[in-house]
């Protein structure tokens, strides 16, 4: 990118410094990106949300782009984030893009992932492949990003923990009709990418209380969730992550 290119502010939240300093030096290896590093330290449990950390942490970002990144995240080659973040700046109505997410359409009622990036170790491809920018009704959190613009006008909420947070970010977009978008992407994101436990199935609860009058589903990388099914909500949640406990249980011990 030319020095006349947008300065992008890439956020990352640091519970395990090696962790994070594997990522930086996976950032540093990136060629043609104009880019500012914010590290948000939680080693020692200094924030108790996501939402909390990244509102904090944006008072120091000087960018025209936020990009939100899980420090495990990992770059394949030297262009993968400038090719990544070009697709981001040609669009015209963007809400939210990431690099992982969910179709607005369900498929035998359950949420369409559409990806191009690996997962877990060894790496592995998860979900629909795309080859192209597609539209999409939420993106994951591994890594996304906004304008500084979209977030001075919608921060990050309130609700407490770890989990959601850019699906709730986009569900703001959509209602601002703005659109989200996943982007092909030369990544690796080095955890398996199943972090729900309880806390999840609370803050999914809470997004469906403030946001499902406007949308029949809200359809995430981890589950769907039916916004106008009251049992639903009660029991298939909590289903689907004893479900996920024991997949992960019987699969990734091996």
């Amino acid at each position: 990118m030319s020095k006349d290119s947008p300065l992008f502010s890439i956020i990352t939240i640091v519970n395990k410094e090696k962790v994070y300093e594997d990522f930086k030096r996976s950032l540093e290896s990136q060629k043609e990106v104009n880019y500012e590093l914010v590290k948000i330290d939680n080693t020692h449990n200094q924030f108790f949300s996501a939402r909390e950390a990244y509102n904090d942490a944006i008072k120091k970002a000087n960018g025209d782009y936020l990009v939100f990144s899980h420090p495990d995240m990992r770059f394949l080659d030297q262009y993968a984030l400038r090719d990544f973040l070009n697709q981001v700046i040609q669009i015209r109505d963007l809400g939210i893009a990431g690099v992982s997410g969910c179709l607005f359409e369900l498929h035998h009622h359950k949420s369409t992932l559409v990806t191009s990036i690996v997962h877990g170790d060894p790496a592995h491809h998860f979900g629909q492949l795309i080859q192209e920018t597609t539209k999409a009704q939420t993106v994951d959190e591994c890594l996304f990003v906004m304008t500084k613009d979209f977030y001075k006008q919608h921060p990050f909420s309130d609700i407490k923990g770890w989990h959601m947070y850019a699906v709730e970010q986009c569900l703001m977009a959509l209602l601002d009709h703005k659109m989200n978008y996943v982007i092909p992407a030369r990544m690796w994101h080095y955890s398996t990418g199943f972090s729900e436990n309880w806390q999840y199935i609370q803050t999914g609860r809470e997004i469906v209380h403030r946001y499902g009058k406007q949308f029949s589903s809200i359809n995430t990388t981890i589950t769907t969730w039916n916004t106008k099914s009251k049992i639903n909500l009660l029991v298939i949640p909590p289903v689907k992550l004893l479900k996920h406990k024991i997949w992960r249980k019987f699969n990734l011990a091996k």
